[in-house]
């Protein structure tokens, strides 16, 4: 820059005609002209550079490089598309969901994820009778972000000492959450992920690139096989928390304010059909196995 300074100036004040050395020596005479010239190319040449500095592969503004899987667990799925059959079974889907986990990216989110899949977690760690994802399901779906899952059948908080700590066949588990997070973002789907701080077994796989879950969701893996059940899972009916009256209509703005009268009067006496259903599956999802590979 300073260079590039220095020559305008000098051909702003110099002689009409001086000697000037570029490249290969050479005796010939330049104008004033010739040398804004050379010095528009230095200030062009710059700039490019600089340019090219931020928009090369690998600086700062890129996503960091594809986390390494050090684990791989598997899921049996168990899909129950209508109630409307007499044999249940006549209307599952089964298959397989597998899972790359990313221990060193996420070291802590993916061994509590792995206990959980074992079945050896808090008071039962080293054995395979604890809390386990095999006798859990997805349950809710956030539509274009998200799908759910993870709550385990027996698995339930209760008061314990001032505070909610989980039992499960009489024990408390005692589960610290997990303090952890990483830089790997929600930029596409079939990310496998925990929220931050979560203590329980509950986990999402995203639908789509989720930027809404940075910085209080924490990815520990993504789907290596499986996505058709995921698609099968994302197309299920649900509970949308909407009216079916055209939005902001006189209809539709009583709908909403009778289910706001309704919740609020139920979580006054404890009611505990008050809770937000939103989103909630109306199929059943099992996980009917599951295991690390």
């Amino acid at each position: 820059k300073m260079l590039c300074l220095g020559l305008l100036i000098t051909a702003a004040v110099a002689p009409t005609r001086w000697r000037f050395s570029v490249g290969a020596p050479t005796d010939r005479l330049l104008t004033r002209r010739d040398i804004c010239a050379l010095a528009s190319a230095s200030v062009i040449g710059a700039a490019s550079e600089v340019h090219a500095a931020v928009s090369a592969p690998g600086l700062a503004g890129t996503q960091p490089m594809q986390p390494k899987a050090t684990t791989r667990a598997f899921m049996d799925v168990r899909i129950i598309q209508r109630f409307d059959v007499e044999v249940l079974e006549d209307a599952a889907v089964r298959g397989r969901m597998v899972f790359d986990l990313y221990g060193d990216a996420a070291p802590r989110g993916t061994d509590r994820f792995a206990d959980f899949i074992k079945g050896s977690v808090g008071q039962f760690k080293g054995s395979v009778d604890g809390p386990s994802y095999r006798s859990s399901s997805f349950e809710r779906l956030r539509p274009g972000v998200l799908v759910e899952g993870g709550r385990i059948t027996g698995l339930d908080l209760t008061p314990f000492a001032g505070q909610l700590e989980y039992q499960y066949r009489s024990r408390l588990l005692q589960l610290r959450p997990v303090m952890e997070v990483n830089d790997i973002r929600h930029t596409r789907r079939g990310l496998l992920t925990r929220r931050i701080l979560n203590s329980g077994p509950e986990f999402g796989v995203t639908l789509a690139a989720a930027p809404s879950l940075d910085g209080s969701w924490e990815v520990i893996g993504e789907l290596q096989e499986g996505d058709e059940l995921l698609a099968l899972i994302e197309g299920l009916p649900f509970i949308s928390g909407k009216s079916l009256e055209e939005p902001g209509s006189l209809a539709d703005q009583v709908f909403q304010a009778q289910k706001s009268l309704f919740t609020s009067l139920s979580k006054g006496v404890g009611d505990p059909r008050a809770a937000d259903r939103t989103g909630q599956l109306l199929r059943r999802v099992e996980i009917t196995n599951c295991g690390l590979l």
